[in-house]
């Protein structure tokens, strides 16, 4: 998608979801069918009880972070994914396509203000945001939109992902992988409680000083070896311990966490990482559970080196599942 003048937030057309029909009554109908494009600028009625997608157009953090761009078209490689799901949602379930922020002129920051106000938009109004990113450069403007709209609540992170996020700014510059730093100077500045918890981590993909700022910060971690059947209880006794200390909890989902055999559309693919099998859905299954949960996204998505839309399939089926809460 290009981006035009100096626009960064831009609606989406409804004619863009398109896909097969099978017929028009309830029991056929697809996502193509149901979603309602919506305008934030103008918002004429209450989300309330509804999923509202919003795409995040960018992946300059990724280039400052010397990954492998693309994941600013991952929000229109998902929307065409999406668009032929069958629609299992119950009646009073509602779902909104708000648009796309968009990066432009290389201006990361811009973006991250801009998706930042977007989300409390609708937060404000009563929907659940599931962001569709992009680079993991999102979290920092994600976090902001949760951060104004709860105001003086604790705020719970969790993070499936196999990296910590947490690498120091350079030269006043975020990136891909500095989002959690900026989210801890903030804090420690501003006065706030934020509370991270991050699964998925693989000791290869992160060096000992990261580990060290990890354990400085009290940051949770839960790594991907300790991901296996016999332990799984374990781990969602630890999600639920973490989600009793906080308010608010945004979830957000890197999709590097995953095996390059099952993920390799990434911009940092990971050949040991997580299998998407019962295991990973019964922890994933733990976490849309969550009462406090408030605001979900998906980041590194990378159409550009995806085979066969292995890693939008794999993205769609998460949002399914957390769609109708399965």
């Amino acid at each position: 998608m290009e981006a035009f003048g100096n626009v960064l937030y831009r609606p989406t057309e409804q004619q863009l979801w398109t896909g097969r029909t099978d017929g028009t009554s309830a029991e056929y109908l697809r996502w193509h069918q149901i979603m309602e494009c919506i305008n934030l600028d103008s918002i004429s009625n209450t989300l309330e009880n509804s999923f509202v997608f919003l795409g995040f157009c960018c992946d300059e953090g990724v280039r400052r972070n010397q990954g492998r761009i693309g994941a600013k078209d991952a929000p229109e490689a998902l929307r065409k994914v999406l668009a032929g799901l069958p629609n299992h949602m119950s009646s009073e379930t509602r779902i909104f396509d708000a648009g796309d922020v968009i990066c432009v002129a290389e201006d990361m920051e811009a973006a991250q203000k801009e998706l930042a106000k977007r989300v409390s938009q609708i937060l404000e109004n009563g929907g659940l945001p599931i962001v569709l990113g992009g680079g993991h450069e999102v979290t920092y403007g994600h976090f902001n939109g949760l951060k104004k709209y709860s105001k003086t609540k604790r705020i719970g992170i969790i993070n499936l992902d196999a990296h910590f996020d947490i690498r120091a700014v350079n030269d006043n510059q975020g990136n891909s992988g500095t989002g959690f730093y900026q989210i801890f100077t903030d804090a420690e500045i501003e006065n706030f409680e934020v509370q991270y918890l991050a699964i998925g981590i693989q000791d290869i993909s992160n060096t000992q000083a990261l580990f060290n700022y990890a354990k400085e910060k009290a940051v949770q971690v839960i790594k991907g070896n300790e991901i296996y059947a016999e332990n799984i209880n374990k781990v969602i006794s630890q999600i639920d311990q973490f989600s009793q200390n906080v308010d608010d909890i945004y979830l957000t989902i890197d999709m590097d966490v995953f095996a390059a055999a099952y993920a390799p559309g990434v911009s940092a693919p990971a050949f040991n990482g997580l299998i998407p099998d019962p295991t990973f859905a019964k922890l994933f299954h733990e976490l849309i559970q969550l009462p406090k949960l408030k605001s979900v996204d998906f980041a590194e998505v990378n159409p550009l080196y995806d085979i066969d839309n292995r890693t939008t399939k794999l993205t769609a089926d998460l949002i399914f599942r957390l769609v109708n809460n399965k």
